[in-house]
């Protein structure tokens, strides 16, 4: 009997000294000490003289749960907390890597770039300055303001009395001098004024020997008048298309020398057609005269066959182009219809079956 209260003495101190162990360990529960109380509870069990109340399995639990009275904990090294966390890696900075693109560089291709230390703005104040006021004495300034400013004025002496006799002279003086002003005004008002002619102010070339302004015997007969204006075309170059402009085209008749000053033959000896200035017509026509001959140019030409002329020219002068045979045709149709005009205007027959005779 004493032999077994021993083993069971045993037991309870293994399972005492474990579960002492076990409470020293870092997340220890309440179930892990029920476990390890287990064994020591069966074994009370077995004896007969042992108090087999489970409810005294956790009497000392509080005490074994007490951590021991050991020695206090060193204090902590604090005398590296100068040197930076990194200082170990820095001291053994990689020589090489790979990059996450794949390439791999080195120590060597990387350059050191050195630190620049910026101006660092100061702060703006947020005090106000101090500002200091002159006194202002209120009460004086608004007296003197009250006061009358003083002026001084200049001594003005006593203006002298106007003469009479003067005054009269001077009107009747000023009204003098606006009745001759106005007379003469009216006078050169009722007088013509001369202004010179400008035909005779612009300059006239001198007539050219060969052409006299009368008819005179030996001289040709020559008859001169606008086809049509100055045109443009559309020709075709090397270079592309390109404007044209032409001058204005005149029809020149000429007769040999006649008898007397009156109308020529309605056959002309010859015509042209003239692409000349105005201002060079005439030396141009006159360029067309054989010899030294001179040329008289009649200054009416009612009585010349225009159509004739601008027909024989159609008919014979060869290298016309298309715009110089338009134009001598519209001249031609309207020629015709003048004389058709004058035909009608002019002839009648007053009294059938009497003659048709000038109106």
């Amino acid at each position: 009997m004493q032999g077994g209260q021993r083993s069971v003495a045993r037991c309870l101190q293994c399972d005492h000294q474990g579960l002492e162990g076990e409470t020293q360990k870092r997340g220890f529960t309440l179930g892990c000490a029920l476990q390890f109380a287990a064994a020591a509870q069966n074994a009370g069990m077995a004896s007969t003289d042992h108090d087999d109340d489970p409810t005294h399995a956790l009497d000392d639990f509080v005490r074994r749960m007490r951590q021991p009275a050991d020695a206090p904990a060193p204090a902590p090294d604090l005398s590296g907390l100068h040197q930076p966390i990194d200082a170990d890696a820095a001291q053994a900075r990689p020589r090489s890597g790979v990059l996450r693109s794949g390439q791999r560089w080195s120590a060597d291709d990387v350059e050191d770039v050195p630190v620049v230390e910026l101006p660092r703005t100061p702060p703006a104040l947020t005090t106000a300055p101090l500002v200091s006021l002159p006194t202002v004495d209120l009460p004086a300034e608004l007296a003197q303001a009250a006061q009358v400013p003083a002026v001084d004025l200049p001594v003005v002496e006593d203006a002298l009395q106007p003469d009479g006799a003067m005054l009269q002279a001077g009107v009747r003086g000023a009204r003098d001098a606006a009745a001759s002003q106005y007379a003469q005004d009216a006078q050169a008002a009722s007088q013509p004024v001369w202004q010179p002619d400008p035909v005779a102010l612009q300059l006239r070339a001198a007539p050219h020997p060969r052409l006299p302004a009368q008819w005179q015997p030996g001289a040709w007969v020559g008859a001169l008048r606008q086809v049509f204006d100055a045109s443009t075309e559309f020709v075709r170059t090397a270079n592309g298309p390109a404007v044209e402009t032409y001058a204005a085209h005149r029809l020149l008749l000429l007769w040999p020398p006649q008898g007397d000053a009156g109308a020529p033959p309605r056959w002309p000896q010859q015509a042209w057609l003239l692409s000349v200035p105005a201002a060079q017509e005439r030396a141009a026509a006159l360029a067309q005269v054989p010899g030294e001959i001179p040329l008289w140019l009649m200054p009416d030409t009612t009585e010349v066959d225009w159509a004739l002329g601008a027909e024989l020219v159609l008919h014979h002068q060869a290298g016309l182009r298309p715009f110089q045979i338009d134009g001598l045709r519209a001249f031609i149709d309207s020629e015709r219809a003048a004389v058709f005009d004058r035909i009608n205007a002019g002839y009648g027959q007053p009294v059938a079956p009497g003659p048709v005779q000038r109106r």
